[in-house]
């Protein structure tokens, strides 16, 4: 790979534009969406070369092709790496450039460092807060299904529940700091869960904001703890995740609310906090084994659930 002039470098800046890819990618992404810390797409290009880039945000790619690429990271050139959703991993900043000579495809995440600072505030001192590159190489289990989920939960569903995402988006990163880190971080254990007054609390206020759409960082910030750390201890306590619980409350909500039968399907799946009535049907079936419509009619007919 030849030399290219730092003046010449291209700066891929997703806050700027979601669609900054295309500066360094001959054809646009399938699919990309672009939150305010986060940004993940799906890409299928062909032969190209990317020349010399950097990134606003850590990447963390995912080849699901079995396309063999040339990459340079910071200087540092590895030819020919071939795998099964091999995974790169591409500090903030650091200088990228990379070929394939067919078709190819992949998935990516890029996160702000706002993120690794929010979810390891208690893990590691935000100013040691430093990634390791890796080349395309990397074979992570936690990592593929992650960003499999990802694309499911983003794309194939086309419902993205805040809750969820911010979970799967925590674990990542939790992930990233532990084992791609410069500083390896320990994480505290504790067998007790949440302590009882500040779990009520939390439960509470999940009860009072079901038709909002609820986030981990904001339940995390009712009691003081970093996202990481709420996740672990909630599940700790109740044996669900925050998501989960928040699911299982807004179908028995539902219920309630189809039992009155004083509001519409639509209006029941928008009081209740679902994005839509396709996510309604989803979780509501998946949670009592029949659909909405279904359980209306067996309240109509004057039998109980």
């Amino acid at each position: 790979m030849a030399p290219v002039t730092a003046s010449s470098i291209t700066v891929i800046d997703y806050h700027s534009s979601p669609e900054a890819s295309n500066l360094v990618l001959p054809k646009p992404a399938i699919r990309q969406i672009t939150c305010k810390d986060w940004h993940f797409e799906i890409q299928r290009q062909p032969a190209h070369d990317t020349g010399e880039h950097r990134h606003n945000m850590s990447l963390i790619t995912m080849v699901t092709s079995k396309t063999p690429i040339n990459q340079s990271i910071d200087g540092q050139t590895q030819r020919n790496l071939v795998g099964s959703n091999n995974v790169f991993i591409l500090p903030a900043g650091s200088l990228h450039r990379c070929n394939w000579r067919q078709d190819i495809e992949f998935m990516c995440i890029g996160l702000d460092a706002h993120v690794f600072i929010q979810v390891g505030q208690e893990l590691v001192n935000p100013d040691r807060i430093e990634l390791i590159p890796h080349f395309a190489t990397v074979e992570d289990s936690l990592i593929q299904g992650i960003l499999l989920t990802l694309k499911d939960e983003l794309v194939t569903s086309r419902v993205a529940s805040d809750l969820f995402i911010d979970q799967l988006k925590t674990t990542l990163v939790t992930h990233i700091l532990r084992k791609y880190g410069v500083r390896k971080v320990q994480i505290a254990t504790y067998a007790d869960g949440l302590p009882r007054h500040k779990l009520n609390h939390v439960l509470d206020y999940i009860m009072a904001n079901l038709n909002n759409s609820l986030g981990l960082e904001e339940l995390a910030q009712q009691v003081g703890m970093s996202q990481f750390y709420f996740s672990r201890l909630f599940k700790q306590s109740l044996g669900i995740t925050p998501h989960q619980y928040v699911i299982q409350q807004r179908v028995e909500q539902a219920k309630l609310l189809i039992q009155k039968g004083e509001l519409s399907l639509a209006e029941v799946a928008y009081s209740c906090g679902f994005a839509n009535q396709g996510h309604f049907n989803r979780h509501f079936k998946l949670h009592t084994g029949a659909t909405p419509k279904q359980i209306a009619r067996t309240y109509k007919n004057g039998k109980n659930i």
